[in-house]
């Protein structure tokens, strides 16, 4: 789904700001208040483009005249960072539900270069419509493998699926959500997961764009790298939680120092996960995100004001409050995601109703309008 990002609040980075030249001026850097790029104040204006490596493939999947299509959409409607996936990951045990195919890595190791070569083509048209990537090493979820598949691979068991819609069956299916998170919360001390989490990043950074001939670690129409897609905070599991973004944060650091370093967190279990989460001196760029839907707070299937005006609350505070927290670690934040779902009542009461085009967004425009003002 293409969600719109935007900057809440910039300040300092804590590393030692070095004389722009030319060359350097051309990649997103933080200095001072603010983000900036060729000396100019950026803003980031952004949307999710998850499907892109694939749509980029030559064949197969790949739909080069669609995304063209969609950067030129994008494009005129402002949006100038695309927020995208080097990350996907195959079953060992045949097909898994809703998952993002063909896979980027097919086993530890083991990569399909027609999805590489998807990667590097993608990455080349950005420039073209003045845009830049934030680019994801890694999912939570298992819609794209992810941490659970490193899980999987690991201990050669079968991920413990959440429920969730299988679109295949058309079916929801899975079981326990808890369950799921204590299997996946096994990633971030993981030894065997670990390791090959840590060789993709270096095979992902040290790659030589086929189309460019420019490594990613020197592109600079690459705004900044993303650990993780929403890793959780998960009780337990702080202290490797903390571990890994560092040790993570630190390796891109080295390989990329050019460009910015954020974790992919959500940002929605309060100030102390915030900071535990952000508090690596690599992490150079804070992120949230805010589902009012996912998180309880709107009931979809109620048309009066007050489910959509309780969201638009827990928003202003939410925002306030992460914008607070950024400040005091002298760090910029983006809100990297938002959004709410299509009216799902009445006519449109139907379990999938609210995923059709032609549903109204009574809802949704003025929780957007709020998200904008605030």
């Amino acid at each position: 789904m293409n969600i719109i990002a935007f900057l809440l609040c910039v300040v300092p980075i804590w590393a030692q700001q070095k004389v722009m030249t030319a060359q350097n001026a051309q990649f997103v850097t933080a200095h001072n208040t603010h983000l900036e790029r060729n000396h100019h104040t950026f803003v980031v204006r952004g949307a999710n483009y998850w499907q892109a490596m694939n749509l980029g493939m030559a064949s197969g999947p790949g739909n080069r005249s669609r995304v063209l299509h969609d950067l030129q959409q994008l494009s005129s409607m402002g949006i100038n960072t695309l927020r995208i996936l080097a990350a996907s990951e195959a079953s060992q045990f045949g097909q898994a539900p809703d998952r993002i195919r063909p896979e980027l890595t097919q086993s530890p190791g083991i990569y399909n270069n027609d999805v590489w070569e998807g990667l590097d083509w993608i990455l080349a048209q950005l420039p073209h419509f003045n845009m830049t990537a934030c680019i994801s090493l890694g999912n939570f979820w298992t819609w794209s493998g992810g941490a659970p598949q490193y899980v999987s691979w690991a201990t050669n068991t079968r991920i413990p699926y959440p429920v969730q819609w299988d679109h295949k069956q058309k079916v929801f299916a899975g079981g326990d959500y808890d369950e799921f998170l204590t299997y996946t919360a096994h990633f971030y001390n993981n030894t065997h997961a670990q390791k090959w989490y840590r060789t993709h990043i270096r095979r992902v950074l040290t790659r030589t764009n086929s189309v460019t001939n420019v490594p990613y670690r020197r592109d600079p129409n690459i705004m900044a790298w993303e650990l993780m897609n929403e890793p959780q905070y998960i009780r337990g599991y702080e202290l490797e939680l903390a571990k890994w973004i560092d040790d993570s944060a630190r390796l891109v650091h080295a390989l990329a120092p050019m460009h910015l370093v954020t974790s992919g967190a959500e940002s929605k279990n309060g100030a102390h996960a915030f900071k535990l989460m952000h508090a690596s001196p690599y992490v150079t760029l804070a992120s949230c995100h805010f589902w009012p839907l996912n998180w309880g707070y709107y009931n979809a299937t109620d048309p009066t004001i007050h489910s959509i005006q309780e969201s638009i609350s827990k928003m202003q505070v939410f925002v306030r409050n992460n914008a607070q927290w950024t400040c005091e670690l002298n760090k910029p934040t983006v809100l990297f995601e938002f959004g709410l779902m299509r009216d799902n009542w009445g006519k449109w009461g139907g379990p999938l109703d609210a995923y059709d085009p032609r549903a109204p967004v009574t809802h949704r425009d003025m929780f957007y309008q709020a998200v904008y003002k605030e």
